[in-house]
């Protein structure tokens, strides 16, 4: 499966700039290779993380940007694993990924689990109850969405529920470049899975960290972005997660009874 990573600079509050720049990224994308199977976004690349705004910009369940995506999936024949976008719901506003297929239908979402106290995130979001494993075309897909990474069981329990890549979205924050690095390639050494991570490059108030990543299995680093708008498109083999969970036998060797 080929997959494009897109790093972009999300314009905050402004969803009409975010989805002309959507728009002209897809098309560079696959001008790049146009046997790309799915693209990846950052996390609330319609809105930007413009939190006190969200009253005023999300869309009742995140169905304005399921259609844009689903008639961009549907002209060009692509998947999204569409980033995440502020979807307003009955108890609130969730952030919430959205994969929607190449016939532009939605097929799942993932609510992010995981909500940042710092940046008084709880005050204007609600927190998800569900994580998600998804099969797209033969590939059993993780979701997580920026701060969920520093919660290590969430991303193991995909792992063990059958995961064998893990979809990223953000809005690091530079102040934190270093534990984005760290965190992510940690969690593909060690759930020996494919780890791809689109992060906003916005360099606003507060400036983001970009730096978006494609680890392999072994932790490998396949890509890394840097602080500029960019895209890469990634080939993933499933038989590599396998033979890296067979030459370095972890999850056999797992004592679960002694740590959980």
């Amino acid at each position: 499966m080929k997959i494009a990573i897109i790093q972009m600079e999300v314009v905050a509050g402004d969803r009409q700039a975010n989805y002309l720049g959507v728009r002209r990224l897809v098309e560079q994308a696959l001008a790049l290779d146009p046997a790309i199977d799915l693209l990846l976004l950052p996390e609330l690349w319609s809105t930007g993380y413009a939190l006190a705004e969200l009253e005023r910009l999300a869309s009742s369940q995140g169905e304005d940007e399921a259609g844009f995506l689903g008639e961009l999936a549907r002209e060009y024949g692509i998947w999204f694993a569409g980033g995440s976008v502020a979807a307003r719901v009955e108890q609130g506003i969730v952030n919430r990924a959205q994969i929607i297929n190449r016939q532009g239908v939605l097929e799942a979402v993932y609510d992010k689990i995981h909500l940042v106290p710092m940046l008084d995130e709880p005050r204007y979001l609600v927190a998800g109850e569900q994580r998600l494993l998804h099969r797209i075309e033969g590939l059993n897909c993780g979701f997580a969405i920026c701060y969920d990474i520093r919660f290590g069981p969430l991303l193991r329990r995909l792992a063990l529920d059958g995961a064998q890549a893990m979809m990223v979205a953000a809005q690091w924050p530079l102040v934190r470049l270093s534990h984005w690095q760290t965190l992510l390639r940690a969690r593909a050494i060690e759930n020996q899975y494919y780890l791809l991570a689109a992060n906003n490059c916005a360099l606003g108030a507060p400036p983001f960290a970009g730096h978006s990543v494609a680890h392999g299995p072994d932790g490998s680093i396949l890509w890394q972005a840097g602080f500029e708008p960019e895209i890469k498109v990634v080939t993933i083999q499933a038989e590599a997660v396998e033979r890296v969970r067979q030459a370095v036998p972890v999850f056999a060797d797992a004592r679960p009874e002694l740590y959980g």
